[in-house]
């Protein structure tokens, strides 16, 4: 599944919201974000898949052992699916994007269920949240910024893209969740404090073809709403360090806003 993250990134690409790639901290952390009590969480609301695979066959990795003419037929297959990757993600991501949505027995978006348990974790650590939908920001994670938002005064601001796909390294082989959470960090001027992204894949479930995924849509949400789930505390430690929950404090209930609202 190694594979699938320079997998991922090229179809991030191809979705609008451009690859990251890592930056030395601004200050150490986690010293430097362990001082912030009071933060404002932006995430994007609406849940965006992906879903795209390698292109290709792994039968192109045994091209040379076919003869010249077979070599030249593998190769040939080989650059014509590549050449249909970008084609194929995107109508592929929005038929699966639309399927999820019309899923009837779908509750809140993962995102939404994700912000929402990374503001718990938040809570628990003593902070104030103030949980704040937005729409999906595109572009490096050190530059991230809700379109149209206006900082809360005495906020530190935790930008977050939220990213869940279903991905296949070649043509021929099996559909896995990843899940993507990348996090940008301003302190209440608004200079970035710190910036981190974690990322995971997993194994389960996994679907042999398209097709067998496009008509799981609940065993294939439920898939990546579990990998989200195991995704809150890595998110956390990888921004916040990792100290203890439930430490003594006033942990202040989450404020949620409107994506229109302007306090």
């Amino acid at each position: 599944m190694k594979t699938l993250v320079p997998l991922l990134a090229v179809a991030a690409l191809l979705a609008g919201c451009a690859a990251s790639t890592p930056q030395t901290a601004q200050q150490t952390r986690p010293e430097a974000t362990r001082s912030l009590a009071k933060i404002e969480l932006l995430y994007n609301e609406e849940d965006q898949f992906t879903v795209v695979d390698g292109g290709g066959s792994a039968v192109a990795g045994f091209a040379g052992l076919l003869g010249p003419v077979g070599t030249l037929v593998a190769l040939g297959f080989e650059v014509g699916n590549r050449a249909t990757l970008a084609d194929r993600t995107e109508r592929r991501s929005k038929e699966f994007t639309a399927a999820v949505k019309n899923d009837g027995a779908a509750s809140a978006s993962l995102s939404r269920q994700f912000a929402e348990r990374f503001a718990q974790r938040l809570r628990e650590s003593g902070r104030e949240v103030k949980l704040t939908p937005a729409y999906r920001v595109n572009g490096p994670v050190a530059e991230m910024q809700a379109l149209g938002h206006r900082p809360t005064p005495g906020y530190s601001t935790l930008t977050m893209r939220i990213t869940a796909a279903y991905g296949a390294p070649d043509a021929t082989s099996s559909f896995k969740p990843f899940v993507a959470v990348e996090q940008v960090l301003r302190n209440e001027q608004q200079s970035v404090v710190y910036q981190a992204t974690h990322t995971a894949d997993l194994e389960e479930p996994a679907y042999f073809m398209y097709e067998g995924l496009i008509q799981d849509i609940a065993g294939a949400r439920e898939g990546l709403r579990q990998g989200f789930a195991q995704a809150v505390q890595p998110a956390y430690t990888v921004m916040f360090g990792d100290d203890e929950p439930g430490r003594p404090g006033s942990a202040t209930a989450t404020r949620t806003a409107g994506l229109d609202a302007k306090d």
